[in-house]
């Protein structure tokens, strides 16, 4: 079988998206985390941009691309990659860490906290609102930090609820287009 045949086959399948993927962008992204929250700290507003980085998977894995942010742009991940390496003691987490209870579990509390931090946050004003984003978003860049730190640079990316949800929406695209066929 030719190697075109064998493409479309897997393709008929579902094992791979149709659409196109972009070139890693891993190796400079962390730039974005760290001026991000700098930025945001001197002007809280700024924070607000914060809804991009958690959009950008969810609208990415809406295109058919599955958690292609995850793997070639997150800026947390990039952050992560670049500055836990060095002290990361290599170890993988638990297995308990990576059954679906957990991740949804942690995915419920992430984002039932945040939305209750924005319904606080909204009356007060674009200042308190970017500042109530930023410190949610600095929190969660501690956590993973140290996860990488405790086990290996990027563990924090198997549980991150943004790359559940987009692996979720990927699923679920998948399902909706074998039904279709």
């Amino acid at each position: 079988m030719d190697k075109q045949a064998q493409q479309l086959n897997t393709l008929k399948q579902g094992n791979v998206s149709t659409k196109k993927w972009i070139k890693s962008q891993q190796n400079w992204t962390w730039i974005i985390t760290i001026s991000w929250m700098v930025i945001a700290n001197i002007w809280a507003p700024f924070g607000l941009y914060g809804f991009v980085c958690m959009f950008t998977p969810i609208v990415i894995a809406l295109s058919g691309r599955g958690k292609m942010s995850c793997a070639r742009i997150c800026p947390r991940g990039s952050f992560l990659g670049k500055f836990t390496a060095r002290f990361s003691r290599q170890i993988s987490m638990p297995s308990w860490t990576r059954t679906k209870g957990f991740k949804f579990a942690l995915w419920a509390i992430m984002m039932g906290s945040f939305i209750g931090l924005m319904i606080w946050a909204v009356p007060k004003g674009v200042y308190t609102l970017g500042r109530t984003v930023l410190y949610f978003m600095e929190a969660v860049t501690l956590i993973a930090f140290f996860t990488g730190i405790i086990f290996k640079p990027r563990s924090w990316c198997t549980i991150c609820p943004m790359g559940v949800t987009s692996g979720k929406i990927r699923d679920s695209l998948k399902l909706h287009k074998a039904f279709r066929t």
